[in-house]
């Protein structure tokens, strides 16, 4: 099986925010770099609403940007939908009290869309789950 990979919204934001720290901070220009490197990431909309949100909200995109950016996952990436037994395996990640209730959704979409990487900031990174999927801090990563 190819590698796929799931991308968190942090590593989205920080590729797409219009904001004055984005002049300071490394991870903007990074993330960028990054993601331009990855062949078809995968995403569910749980990534997308998250990104659409906070990018109104606190870099101030306008609708007609948002707009392109959504149509843009769609095309360039694999979005992911939800299901039952996504929803189950989040209930069971957080009764092990591995994930918080929005980071156990995110992992349970990548292990079901058989990822073997997930990008994410604040996750765990090198965690090994379910001898599957792979949590990879991009910022970390040699």
């Amino acid at each position: 099986m190819r590698d796929s990979a799931f991308v968190d919204s942090n590593i989205w934001l920080y590729a797409m925010a219009q904001s004055d720290d984005a002049a300071g901070d490394i991870r903007y220009a990074k993330a960028k770099a990054f993601l331009l490197g990855l062949p078809r990431p995968k995403v569910n909309s749980q990534v997308i609403r998250d990104v659409c949100c906070n990018l109104l909200k606190k870099s101030r995109i306008k609708e007609a940007a948002i707009q392109t950016y959504v149509l843009a996952w769609y095309r360039n990436c694999d979005v992911v939908s939800s299901n039952a037994e996504q929803f189950l395996l989040a209930s069971g990640l957080r009764q092990s009290g591995d994930f918080s209730y929005w980071d156990s959704l995110i992992v349970a979409a990548a292990l079901d869309a058989g990822c073997t990487t997930l990008f994410s900031e604040d996750m765990q990174h090198g965690r090994v789950l379910r001898g599957q999927l792979t949590i990879v801090n991009p910022f970390q990563a040699a």
